[in-house]
């Protein structure tokens, strides 16, 4: 199940030292937010799972906030194979106002019994 991978993926950031969460609930920037994977149903077993892992930051959006988005995706491409990233905010709530953020993207086969 994709869940339980997520909850690996952000056990394995943490175990680098990067806090990381599966639930926005949960999460207190400076942090990475694991959240479902895109699917391509490309394998004969399972699928080509495409996540976005999203490296959040406090606000303001100032030089503090770059430098410190700069360490966590470097963290983050230190545990899995990142793909690319791009700049953008993210909200964590709809009630919230939106945070400095990178999309990390990277890929990986899940096979399902």
């Amino acid at each position: 199940m994709s869940y339980d991978r997520a909850v690996e993926i952000a056990e394995k950031l943490q175990a680098a030292g990067v806090p990381a969460t599966v639930d926005p609930r949960s999460a207190t920037p400076p942090c990475v937010l694991v959240t479902p994977p895109g699917r391509t149903y490309d394998l004969g077993c399972g699928y080509t799972a495409a996540w976005q892992l999203w490296a959040i930051v406090p606000n303001p959006g100032n030089a503090d906030a770059f430098k410190r988005l700069d360490i966590l995706v470097g963290e983050v491409a230190g545990v899995v194979d990142v793909r690319g990233a791009t700049f953008g905010s993210y909200a964590l709530s709809p009630d919230s106002p939106p945070f400095p953020a990178y999309r990390i993207d990277f890929e990986e086969a899940i096979s399902e019994p």
